[in-house]
Formats: C-alpha cells, structure tokens, sequence
C-alpha cells in the first residue's frame, strides 16, 4: 500500500473513532440523572373533578395505578349519567365538593349539606357492579348507591346522576386505549381507573410563576389539578423530562405534554368560569405548539416506571429527551 493511500485509511479509522467517541459521550450524557429541584407539593383528587384532599399533603405513594394516600386512590370515584362520565365540562359545580379522609372513608362535603361518607373496602355486591365509559373505554365499577346519587344530584343541581367507584379489586382500564391525535409514549400495559390518561401530571412551579406575570389575577395551581410540582427550575423545563426520578428509586416515564381545555377557566372556590377565558385564552398565545394544535400545553403526563413514595422536599432528578 502507499504511503498516501495508508494515511487516508488511517485519517478514516481516526475520523470514525472520533465519530464514535462523540456519540459515545452524547449518548452517556442524555442518559445522565440530573438535579433539577425538589418535590414543593403533592395532590391526591379522590372525585374526578372534585376538590384535591386538604391539609397540604406531605407524602404520597405511587403504585400502579395511579397516586395514593391511607389508601385513597386518586381519580377513583367518578360521578356519571346514563353511564358516561361527567366533569367540570359537563357540571362546573363539581369543584364545589370538597373531599377529605375520615376513619376509613371518603367524606365527600358541600355546603348546606350533610357530609356523604363513601367506605374504602366496600362489600362488592354483584348487583351493584355497573359498566361506565371514559374517554369512550368501557370500564367496571362499583355504584356506590341510591343515598349517594341523591347527595351527588343535589349538589349538582341535575337529576339522573350517579356516583361510581374504582374498587381495587376491578379491572382498570389501559391508557393506550384514551385516542389522541397525536403519537405518545404511553405503553400498552399502561392501566388506570377514571384518570384521564396518566398516572402522575407533574408541573413546576416556575411554570406558574411565569403564567402568572402575564395574567391580570394571579392563580394557584389547583385549576391545572396536578399531582406534583417542583421547585427550582426554569419556566416550563418539564417539557425537556423523559424520565422523571422523586428521590433515588421512585421513578415516572414522560409519556405526553398535558393540553389544557376550560376547566382551567373555571374557578374551584366557586364554580364559576372566568368571563375572559383566562388562563386559557393567555397560554394560547405562547403555549402552542405541534403537534397539539389549537390546544395549549401546561404540565407533563407521565406513567409509573418504578414504584415509591413522593414526598414533599424530595429531591428531583431527570434524564432528558
């Protein structure tokens, strides 16, 4: 071989090394946990649409379907009609049940009314075994009774209503199954009860800082109903996450960007819906983005990778996309 051809070849071997050096490190430094903050807040909705448990909660525990709290799962107990379900879209006074935990139930309360107790081990009797539909997926659960449809119409001003549970013992239904029309990353063995989606929507609280300079009346964040916020970070650094770790061990997977629709505009104190459509109508102008159309993002959905607890002033690492 001559010499220049020798020193081509070994340009080339030294080139591709390099190359594969580069890619190497590329590769190891996406794949790297990084700090961003720490866990600030935890949410638990027991009732899809209702009020979040108060009392600032400390800790959570994240299992398999979905976020709970002295055995409260999030989003399992579900008001429908004729089977359907039924959220703040369809009866904006749902936000005016409040929700709370008292030897071994659900206390649901509203006001002018007796509390409405709903047991966390209910005997599961054949004959109140229902099939209700979220997000069109059929789905067993448990009507939780005559006493508990009159409390709920009640409140909610509207005959017809009835009050279904998620009992532990029930088959959940899969997240592949929610339509979208975009592509996720949900995974087919994905499960949930009356969730919308996920398991775990986690914000960052310098994601409402920043919303909330360019509103005229500031808002907490309860509107956006997320499980976890995080302190400590740049504006919307969430949407960068693809796995998201609460502590050592406790881990979700990014599974899609959260779009936000008019349940944001109607405020939980009083049920009524903002006249100009805020915080709506401000994140749609710098919150769009393909492949969510018209629709704004605020927030990550993710799914439960490994199991734990969550506990306020946990530290947050991630591994970005």
């Amino acid at each position: 071989m001559e010499l220049p051809e020798r020193s081509s070849v070994f340009l080339a071997l030294a080139a591709g090394a390099t190359l594969k050096y580069a890619a190497l490190r590329w590769v190891g430094g996406h794949r790297r946990k990084e700090f961003v903050g720490k866990v600030s807040k935890v949410f638990v909705y027991p009732l899809k649409s209702g009020r979040e448990l108060p009392g600032c909660l400390k800790k959570v525990s994240l299992k398999k379907h979905g976020i709970y709290t002295d055995g409260v799962g999030d989003r399992h107990w579900l008001v429908t009609k004729n089977g359907d379900m039924w959220t703040m879209k369809q009866n904006a006074r749902l936000t005016l049940i409040r929700t709370s935990i008292e030897d071994n139930a659900v206390k649901l309360d509203s006001d002018g009314m007796e509390s409405l107790r709903l047991p966390l081990d209910p005997v599961i009797d054949p004959d109140s075994l229902v099939t209700v539909t979220v997000k069109l997926t059929p789905l067993p659960a448990l009507d939780c009774g005559d006493k508990a449809a009159a409390w709920v119409c009640k409140v909610l001003q509207q005959d017809g209503l009835r009050l279904n549970y998620s009992a532990p013992s029930l088959a959940k239904r899969l997240s592949c199954k929610v339509h979208k029309d975009w592509p996720t990353q949900i995974r087919s063995f994905d499960e949930i009860a009356f969730q919308d989606f996920c398991h775990c929507m986690i914000m960052c609280e310098s994601s409402m800082e920043d919303l909330n300079k360019r509103l005229e009346k500031p808002l907490n964040c309860i509107p956006f109903r997320p499980n976890v916020m995080v302190e400590g970070t740049k504006p919307f650094d969430e949407d960068s996450w693809r796995e998201v770790y609460f502590g050592e061990t406790t881990k979700v997977k990014y599974v899609d960007k959260c779009t936000r629709c008019l349940i944001t505009t109607i405020d939980p104190e009083t049920g009524l819906k903002d006249k100009e459509d805020q915080p709506l109508k401000e994140l749609k102008k710098f919150r769009c983005m393909d492949p969510y159309g018209p629709k704004p993002c605020m927030g990550i959905h993710t799914c439960v990778e490994t199991e734990g607890d969550i506990q306020v002033g946990d530290p947050v690492y991630v591994i970005r996309k």
